[in-house]
Formats: C-alpha cells, structure tokens, sequence
C-alpha cells in the first residue's frame, strides 16, 4: 500500500508543479492588472487606450465587435419600443 500512496503523492506533486508552472504566467497579468486599476503610473490611460486601438483589427476580423454593436442595437430597440409604450 505505501507504493500505492507514494505513486499518487509523485503524480500529485507533477501535477501541482505542472499546474504552477502553468498559471506563473497568469500570476504576471494578474500583477500588472493589479498595477492599471490602481492607476500606479502616469502612462497607464494612454498605454490601455493604445492596446485596445491595436486589438480592434483582430476583434473586428472575428467579428466581436459586429456581434457587440448588434446586441446594443437591439437593446436600443427595446428601450425606445417601451418608450414609445410609455408615451402612447
């Protein structure tokens, strides 16, 4: 039984070591989000502004910002439909 309990310990630790590995990265971006909601530099506003303009291509090409604007169009829709309900 103790081969049994230290396979699975082993498997444990790869897989925990794997796992750490895996979300150092993610440990980074949540660093550095962390430093943008704080407003921690002066150069945050126009470093945020410069990445969105450079993803919009990529967003555009996906079609996510075809599939935004239709959702806000038709939540406009709505809003004006109750109003003109709300008038008559």
């Amino acid at each position: 039984m103790a081969e049994g309990d230290n396979r699975s310990t082993n498997l444990l630790a790869a897989e925990t070591a794997s796992l750490e590995e895996q979300l150092q990265g993610w440990g980074e971006v949540m660093l550095m989000a962390d430093k943008v909601l704080r407003w921690e530099r002066a150069w945050f506003p126009p470093a945020i502004v410069v990445t969105f303009l450079l993803l919009l291509p990529g967003l555009n090409q996906h079609g996510i910002i075809l599939k935004y604007i239709g959702m806000a169009k038709r939540e406009i829709n709505k809003l004006l439909k109750q109003k003109e309900k709300k008038n008559e």
